[in-house]
């Protein structure tokens, strides 16, 4: 056990510190005349001179990691890149990033250092007006590291909203360039393949506040033109990201809030086919069926929702899929009342597939999603017409 006998401080210098052994009353160690304005690292240097250079290197690297992370940021902000995080067995040749174009790899060590440098920046500036430039270059490594920092987060939001209550047209220019380059970040970070980060809850959300802030009520006083751009724009977004992160909830309920702003038939026509497409080569993704699913329901006519479905499931049988999300799809939109006056012939047609499978005597999975199928319909669907369709079949 060791005891410390006292420090003496006066405004210039203090007594040195003596470590003694209590059972010995023996001195093992004076540190040198302290200092007041020696910090506890200083003093710990003095002591232990082969931690304080470790921590020295660690204190250098995070501050270089940080700035190199800070200055590609802005070098691209006008731009959508694509970031990873390097394996092991990859490392840059500066120990620091691997640059190619548009593309940017770090290794986990150098992005975790540079996460603690941003924090730290954030938080001494975020306060104070005169830096907030500094603090809002650190919510970028902060939300690449940690997606779910709402401080971060709400600090852009706050940045914007500021922008766009200034009058002027110079600032005005200001706000509309700041709103592009916040998309550019936010795409850069959920089409990249980051797994946490392209299903962030957090920045979905901050998506979506962003489109808010653009369309507080709809898209329907933009030329149909550029809102068609947009929205196919924002959906090719949530396909890239629904492929970095399979099932990707939080990707498609943008989507839907996007689609009810856009409020047109005949962009809702095109969305489906578009989504349908995307769906075709992702069978297993629920979560993109659930969507088409939404979109089926608003479709302007019975007759484009009966093609649509008509479509899936000749995909279905052509490729003899037993993906249970595909199939659950089927099902959901042949019971839904939306298409209640053509689902007659695409459940018969459904039908007459499950009796070839189970007369081949095979593919017992397949067989098995196809009765599911007409069991939720018969079970959920408007029992008159279903009813008569099942005895007929």
């Amino acid at each position: 056990m060791w005891v410390n006998l006292g420090l003496r401080a006066s405004a210039e210098a203090c007594a040195p510190i003596c470590l003694v052994d209590p059972r010995s009353k023996t001195p093992t160690l004076f540190a040198y005349k302290w200092d007041l304005s020696l910090t506890l690292n200083s003093w710990l240097s003095l002591i232990y001179p082969t931690m304080s250079e470790d921590r020295i290197a660690t204190a250098k690297l995070q501050k270089q990691a940080y700035e190199a992370l800070a200055k590609y940021f802005k070098a691209h902000d006008k731009q959508v890149v694509e970031i990873e995080v390097l394996p092991p067995a990859i490392q840059p040749p500066d120990g620091i990033l691997l640059q190619d174009g548009h593309c940017l790899g770090v290794p986990k060590k150098i992005l975790a250092l540079a996460y603690i440098e941003a924090r730290s920046r954030f938080f001494v500036n975020a306060k104070d007006g005169d830096y907030h430039s500094i603090a809002l270059d650190a919510t970028k490594v902060i939300l690449l590291f940690d997606p779910e920092h709402l401080s971060a987060a709400n600090f852009r939001k706050r940045r914007l909203v500021a922008l766009q209550a200034e009058t002027s047209l110079e600032e005005q220019f200001v706000y509309r360039k700041a709103v592009k380059y916040e998309f550019c970040f936010l795409d850069s970070i959920l089409t990249s393949p980051l797994h946490r980060q392209s299903k962030s809850p957090t920045l979905w959300y901050h998506r979506f506040w962003l489109l808010e802030l653009l369309c507080p009520n709809s898209l329907q006083g933009v030329p149909k033109q550029l809102r068609t751009d947009f929205w196919r724009t924002e959906l090719s977004t949530v396909y890239k990201s629904g492929e970095r992160h399979p099932k990707n909830y939080y990707a498609w309920q943008y989507a839907r809030r996007l689609m009810d702003r856009i409020d047109d038939l005949q962009a809702t026509t095109d969305c489906a086919q578009s989504v349908k497409a995307w769906c075709q080569k992702h069978p297993s993704d629920i979560s993109g069926w659930s969507f088409l699913a939404h979109l089926t329901a608003k479709l302007g006519r019975v007759s484009e929702r009966e093609d649509l479905v008509r479509d899936v499931l000749r995909y279905a049988m052509k490729m003899q899929s037993e993906h249970e999300s595909l199939w659950v799809f089927i099902r959901i939109v042949l019971a839904h009342d939306a298409l209640q006056e053509g689902r007659a012939g695409v459940v018969s047609v459904l039908r007459k597939y499950g009796t070839e499978i189970e007369s081949a005597g095979d593919r017992t999975v397949l067989f098995g999603r196809i009765q599911e199928t007409l069991n939720w319909i018969g079970k959920h669907s408007t029992p008159i017409e279903i009813s008569h369709d099942l005895k007929s079949g």
